[in-house]
């Protein structure tokens, strides 16, 4: 029987979730995203670098999927660990966020999910 072929909204419906999660921080909440650094105990000096460098990544995940790197199992995994990374740096240093009423820990679980899905969906190394 032949394999289905991944649908593309899979992977861009990640890509638009990085996207936004790489562009948002920047453009609309640049001081609450540095007020959240700092919480979580980033020294000032290095908020700036750090959000800059998270919204990079987070954008470059968002156009990768969007590309031919949606076909290469590390690129899903290096996404997932990412998403684990952040989850629980959250979880650990913001620990109210647990209990917030939008959930935003508990949605990393289905896209980590589908992140996985897609690691073990693609065949290339």
């Amino acid at each position: 029987m032949k394999q289905k072929s991944m649908p593309f909204y899979l992977p861009a419906s990640v890509g638009m979730l990085w996207l936004w999660s790489g562009l948002q921080p920047i453009l609309t909440a640049r001081q609450a995203s540095l007020d959240l650094l700092a919480r979580v105990g980033v020294a000032e000096a290095w908020q700036m670098p750090l959000l800059a460098a998270a919204s990079l990544l987070d954008v470059c995940f968002g156009i990768g999927c969007c590309s031919a790197l949606r076909h290469a199992r590390w690129f899903w995994l290096a996404q997932l660990a990412t998403v684990a990374a952040y989850s629980a740096v959250i979880a650990f240093r913001l620990p109210e966020f647990w209990l917030h009423p939008f959930a935003p820990l508990l949605k990393n679980l289905p896209v980590m999910a589908l992140m996985w899905f897609l690691f073990c969906a693609n065949k290339e190394p």
